[in-house]
């Protein structure tokens, strides 16, 4: 039964009128939201006297942070830690042709931590979204000193049998489609006619002599004439040619002079409504035969590519960036090293003591540093430069996903958890045994679901569980890192955003809540680092992360959802506190005539304080607590 008491205090309303941002507020609209409008800040509930180490960070989209004064203030208020979802990744920073742009990190680095918020590197060490034409280059077979130059195919592409394009652009906005056979090769069929949108990059890490003149061979035709805009270089530049087409297969060459020593080929068709058919694409040139670098030159290289990279990130944050996530997504899911551990992560063409299921190729921009230099060097180069280059008390963590997983649980020590986490734990140990290495953490990324179905949701809580005391025993510090959460109904099938109940929605904030005290009552406080939520808003239907799942915080909308509840509510060991007053006496005679207003002067959409949640509100120009 709530019971009302009235404090004698007249309060001004027009004093204490100030403005909640939407991010402050529960949906609009709705009395089931209304609770959350009382709540302060995320990171004001937690006990920094219980828990002095403990950050609560958020996934930043840097660019949002940097433009929306909204996302930019909720991501301020809420939280005292700030990760970058790409923007420090490697490929972000670093072109095809080696050169490195770390604007966007200074500004987003400055920004944040002069708002007083802590920034957490992500990452130095990965196999995804690497500078891999770069990369590639420096690895590239190397003219024989003893031979003799020849005319020569370069590189070439038959669209016949190879039938893969790079980035294109938006085929649905800009009205064209991109198919392949077996006779015509590629077929770009364009039905509105634009001056250079309809485009698409044809060919990658093309691998050139910078200056020299090659010749380009081109073999298409099209519906009607047309022509070919194309570039040979990279998005910053690079050598602009044309090619000349008829409604008859021609080949049409081009002599091309690269700028750059590792290009890719944009093919645009401007002006033109039709199909255009590439059959083969060819570039010759004089070129002396080559030979492979040796193993011991592809390692010196890549050290050499590391120390750049790693240096530049370093000299870009100026020393404010305390930690980082040294080497991300490492562990494979099988294999063995010989010692009951899986081995690390290697591309498709490394089959690492013939266990190809420790193989797994995510395709694309990937590129394996372990695959030259080897599963133990790689990581203890990476560190050595971190700590070189880096801030005097920087703190690296290894950080990886499915560490909670309940599909390959290993008993051992009287803990029972994954035979990833406990594969991550020997790595570290034997990354460590060179005497130099030290790793101070170890990241769990966490992108769980709740599941309706029991069973599933049980064998779920027990491998988190577990997972937080095998962490905990390691003695690294330990970092939830990129904790967000989608919804399983009984058959496993996940929910999407707008298909939700209430319900759901408050079982997915209780999941919260119990994660984040298993985390504050395993872990010790030494060991502490923190919590990230990965995304603060739901995920959009057409976003490549989740899509369509109810994964954030916060709506789509920036207002709070139950799960805001379920975070303080963690955080704070149980429901807040709203007050500290005791003792007072039982009114009930409260006059609710001129409204009720929270402590911020907002009107409240009650009409009646038995609609209201515990908590202080100003009625008839006094305090009103309802506890």
């Amino acid at each position: 039964m709530k019971k009302l008491y009235s404090l004698l205090l007249l309060v001004c309303l027009s004093a204490t009128a100030v403005a909640q941002q939407k991010f402050e507020l529960g949906k609009p609209n709705n009395e089931a939201y209304r609770y959350l409008d009382n709540y302060k800040a995320l990171k004001e509930y937690v006990d920094h006297e219980k828990y002095p180490n403990f950050k609560l960070g958020a996934g930043t989209t840097v660019n949002e942070y940097l433009s929306n004064s909204l996302v930019k203030n909720l991501i301020n208020k809420n939280f005292n830690e700030t990760v970058a979802g790409n923007a420090m990744k490697m490929a972000s920073c670093v072109k095809n042709n080696g050169s490195m742009d770390f604007t966007t990190v200074k500004n987003y680095v400055n920004t944040a931590t002069s708002a007083g918020l802590s920034v957490y590197g992500h990452t130095l060490a990965w196999h995804s979204q690497q500078a891999k034409g770069w990369l590639l280059s420096l690895l590239a077979d190397k003219p024989d000193p003893n031979g003799e130059a020849s005319y020569q195919v370069i590189a070439s592409k038959d669209f016949r049998t190879q039938q893969t394009t790079g980035w294109t652009a938006d085929k649905t906005k800009f009205g064209f489609s991109i198919s392949f056979d077996g006779t015509n090769g590629l077929k770009v069929t364009s039905t509105k006619s634009y001056s250079y949108e309809v485009q698409f990059v044809a060919m990658e890490n093309i691998l050139l002599t910078t200056g020299q003149s090659y010749k380009m061979t081109i073999t298409v035709k099209g519906t009607k004439s047309g022509k070919l805009a194309c570039k040979l270089g990279d998005w910053g530049g690079g050598y602009n040619f044309s090619a000349n087409f008829t409604n008859e297969w021609k080949d049409v060459e081009v002599n091309v002079k690269p700028t750059m020593a590792n290009s890719f080929l944009l093919v645009q068709v401007p002006n033109y409504v039709g199909d255009v058919y590439i059959k083969s694409i060819k570039i010759e040139g004089n070129s002396r035969p080559l030979v492979p670098q040796t193993a011991k030159e592809m390692h010196d290289t890549l050290v050499y590519a590391m120390d750049k990279w790693i240096k530049g990130m370093m000299n870009a944050c100026g020393g404010k960036v305390k930690a980082w996530d040294l080497v991300n997504e490492a562990i494979s899911g099988g294999g063995n090293d010989g010692q009951g551990n899986y081995l690390l992560q290697h591309s498709k063409d490394y089959n690492p003591d013939g266990a190809p299921d420790a193989t797994w190729d995510v395709g694309g921009d990937a590129f394996y540093w372990q695959d030259y230099m080897g599963s133990l060097e790689y990581v203890r180069q990476a560190c050595r430069l971190a700590r070189q280059y880096g801030p005097a008390d920087i703190k690296l963590f290894i950080n990886d996903y499915n560490l909670e997983g309940t599909w390959d649980l290993k008993y051992k020590d009287g803990i029972t958890a994954s035979n990833k986490l406990w594969s991550l734990v020997n790595w570290i140990k034997k990354w460590e045994n060179d005497g130099v290495t030290k790793i101070d953490g170890i990241g769990t990324q966490m992108h769980i679901s709740y599941n309706e179905k029991s069973s599933a949701q049980d064998a779920l809580k027990n491998a988190i569980t577990g997972m937080f005391k095998l962490m905990a025993k390691s003695g690294k510090l330990v970092r939830v890192s990129e904790l967000d959460m989608g919804y399983n109904n009984a058959s496993g099938k996940s929910v999407p955003t707008n298909s939700m109940t209430e319900t759901q929605h408050k079982k997915m904030a209780d999941f919260y809540e119990w994660i984040i005290k298993q985390y504050l009552t395993i872990i010790p406080p030494a060991q502490q680092w923190g919590i990230c939520q990965w995304c603060t808003t739901d995920s959009p239907e057409n976003s490549g992360w989740r899509a369509n799942t109810p994964v954030g915080i916060w709506d789509l909308n920036y207002y709070r959802k139950h799960v805001y509840a379920g975070f303080v509510r963690g955080l704070n060991g149980g429901e807040p506190e709203v007050t500290g007053i005791e003792g007072v006496e039982t009114d009930k005679a409260v006059d609710t005539s001129k409204g009720i207003y929270n402590l911020k002067g907002m009107p409240m959409m009650a009409t009646s304080l038995d609609e209201l949640p515990a908590g202080i509100y100003i009625s008839n120009d006094k305090k009103v607590l309802i506890k």
